[in-house]
Formats: structure tokens, sequence, C-alpha cells
């Protein structure tokens, strides 16, 4: 048997290589990166491909060569946007980790996404502005794209001045959505045809540009166990699938809803294991944190030792796993150069010049 694992620039596929290893499953990776980070661990196949989002004919020729020889495909990133548009437009007997076209777009929409929660979480009130004269400046709210991510593009001061650059329209709709104060939570599932296998929840910590994490500290809350096994139930859902909250206190808002693979399958891989071409998972007792290499001292360091919380800082770095532990030491040089090779050079934050070449903006 042989799988397909996409955009191994995400540290998660790591997780999936070694899921698969135990298996014994041969595993081949593809990226449209040089370096990209997972292609350096357990001696894996790589192939590099076309970017799907700057040439898609050829990303999707490359694909479609590469799935007639496998028989699982696990898209990871945004990536998965593109491939199902391939899935639509070739014949093969692959099998693919993810929902249905329509389900896929819908959920990463930021605002018809909604449609699918169920009673066990609650939504912030959310419009639908595709002209920015729809705005309300008298409400404490946040204005992002329909389609967005890692935090890009959103304004989170609703003034007429923040948003006298931005472009809305019925093509390139917003959402304004109340403002929710509390307690970050995230959670990751795994579903094939509509039957929860796995899930995660946790706390997202020390973020990179105030939206992606580079620490994950386990959380419960049978909020979340009840709404992902109703989703599932609800939608059929096959593949990965995770969803950002806001905990007030009283009550568990949901903000958004990301059909990929996100950062919790490191909490839970562990417990996954993979025969007969289905996933089992057995959850482990007292999961760890875990963190990204030495990202903890490299991006926050300084800012650590200026406010005095280096101390605070270093015992969560020590009580971690590494997420990129049996990584070879220069892999994370290599990726990490290429990032800022890539920022410098497209004149881009780096979290955007990290998946410019694989978004899908709608």
């Amino acid at each position: 048997m042989k799988v397909l694992i996409t955009c191994p620039r995400a540290p998660v596929t790591i997780e999936w290589i070694r899921v698969f290893t135990r298996a014994n499953i041969e595993v081949i990776l593809v990226d449209s990166l040089d370096y990209p980070i997972a292609k350096y661990f357990a001696n894996t196949k790589y192939v590099k491909v076309a970017s799907p989002k700057l040439d898609y004919i050829q990303y999707k020729n490359d694909m479609t060569t590469l799935l007639q020889d496998v028989d699982w495909v696990i898209p990871n990133c945004e990536d998965i946007f593109y491939l199902t548009k391939v899935r639509e437009e070739i014949v093969c007997d692959t099998f693919f980790f993810m929902p249905d076209t329509e389900l896929l777009y819908t959920l990463h929409h930021k605002y018809d996404f909604f449609k699918y929660i169920n009673e066990h979480v609650k939504s912030p009130h959310t419009v639908l502005i595709s002209n920015k004269n729809e705005i309300d400046f008298s409400t404490k709210s946040i204005l992002k794209p329909v389609f967005s991510r890692f935090g890009q593009n959103v304004i989170r001061e609703v003034t007429k001045e923040n948003i006298k650059e931005i472009k809305c329209s019925s093509s390139y709709p917003w959402v304004q959505q109340q403002k929710i104060e509390g307690k970050s939570i995230c959670n990751y599932a795994l579903m094939k045809e509509g039957k929860l296998i796995a899930h995660v929840a946790y706390r997202p910590k020390y973020l990179l540009n105030d939206s992606a994490s580079t620490y994950f500290e386990p959380y419960s809350d049978k909020r979340l166990d009840d709404f992902v096994t109703t989703f599932a139930q609800d939608t059929g859902y096959t593949g990965q699938v995770a969803f950002d909250f806001i905990d007030d206190g009283t009550d568990l808002y949901i903000l958004e809803c990301n059909p990929r693979a996100t950062s919790g399958l490191h909490l839970l891989s562990n417990g996954l294991t993979f025969k007969e071409n289905t996933f089992t998972y057995k959850k482990k007792e007292n999961i760890p944190n875990y963190r990204v290499g030495t990202t903890l001292y490299t991006l926050f360091g300084v800012k650590a030792l200026l406010k005095g919380e280096f101390s605070v800082l270093h015992k969560e770095y020590k009580k971690a796993k590494d997420v990129l532990d049996g990584m070879p030491f220069y892999a994370q040089f290599l990726s990490l150069y290429e990032m800022l090779y890539r920022a410098i050079k497209y004149k881009k934050p780096l979290t955007q010049a990290s998946t410019f070449d694989i978004e899908f903006d709608g």
C-alpha cells in the first residue's frame, strides 16, 4: 500500500509519517517547496510539484501522475481546495481522505459554515458584508475576509480609518463578527463517513504574528466532544477538520472552521493506528504539551526577557515535547531559510510567505 501526503511544509506531516511507518506503509510526500520540513524525516520519498495556486494546470498534471500510483491521499493544508478540483477532473481509484467539494468550500467560508453548527456551542453575531457601506461602526466587532488564514487581514478595531484600504465586494465579501472576550481554544478531529475517529482540544500559545501557534496545551471540555460527534453525524464528514472557539466563562462560541489538518494532530497521533484501510484511536492518558522546535527561544525569548518572564518561558519549554523530535538538526534551518527567503523576495509577512502559493481565497 502507498499513501501520498501533501504539504510536508506543515510539521503535522511528521505525525502522519509516524502513523504509517508503524503500519509498514510506504509514504510519498509532495509539495511545491524545495525544503519542506518533513522531507527530512525518516527517509521518506519526496516529489516536488508545481504550485497549485500559481500554476494549476501543471499542478494538475503532476498530481494526476502521482495519484495513479497510490492508494490513499491525505491533504494537510489549503492545497486541499485545489486537490478537490483535480479529483473532479480525473479518473483514479485513489481514496481521498477529505470531504466532498461542496462541503469543503462551505466549511472554509467564514459565514456559510455556521449552517453546520449544533446546539452544543453558540455563534457570535455575524453579518456578511459585500459593500463597505454595510459596515457597522457602533458595535464591538472584528472584520475579516470570508476566506482568510493565520489571522491575515483581520481588522480588530473597526474604524473608518482602518477600513480605508480594504477591498470589499460581492465577489470578495467580508464578515463582521461580534467580538467575544475570553479564552481561545482550538480543536482537531478525524472522521470517516460521519463517524468520529479521534478528537482533541488544546489551548494555542506563543502566537506568531498573533495568529499561528507554536505551543499547544491539551484542553478538555465535554461541550467540544459533543459538538464534534454531532457534527460528524450531521455532515457525514470524511477527513481532518478543526474549529476555533472562544470561551467567555459562560458559553462556548465557535468562530471559524478549518477543514484540513492543524497542529492538534501532534497531540493524538501516538494513539492513532492504521490497519485494513481505516484508523483506530486509543486515547493516551496525560497528553503532554507540545512545542515547535526552539521557536519559544528564537521567536519569543527576547520579548520574554524584556518583560521579566523568561523563567516562565523556559519552564514551559522544558515541560513540552518537541514536535520535531527525531528530525535532523539542519532540517529546521533549511526550512526556515526558505521561508525567510520567500518573505524577503515576495515582501510578505513570514506566516503569509509560508502559504501564499497554496492559499485559496475564493
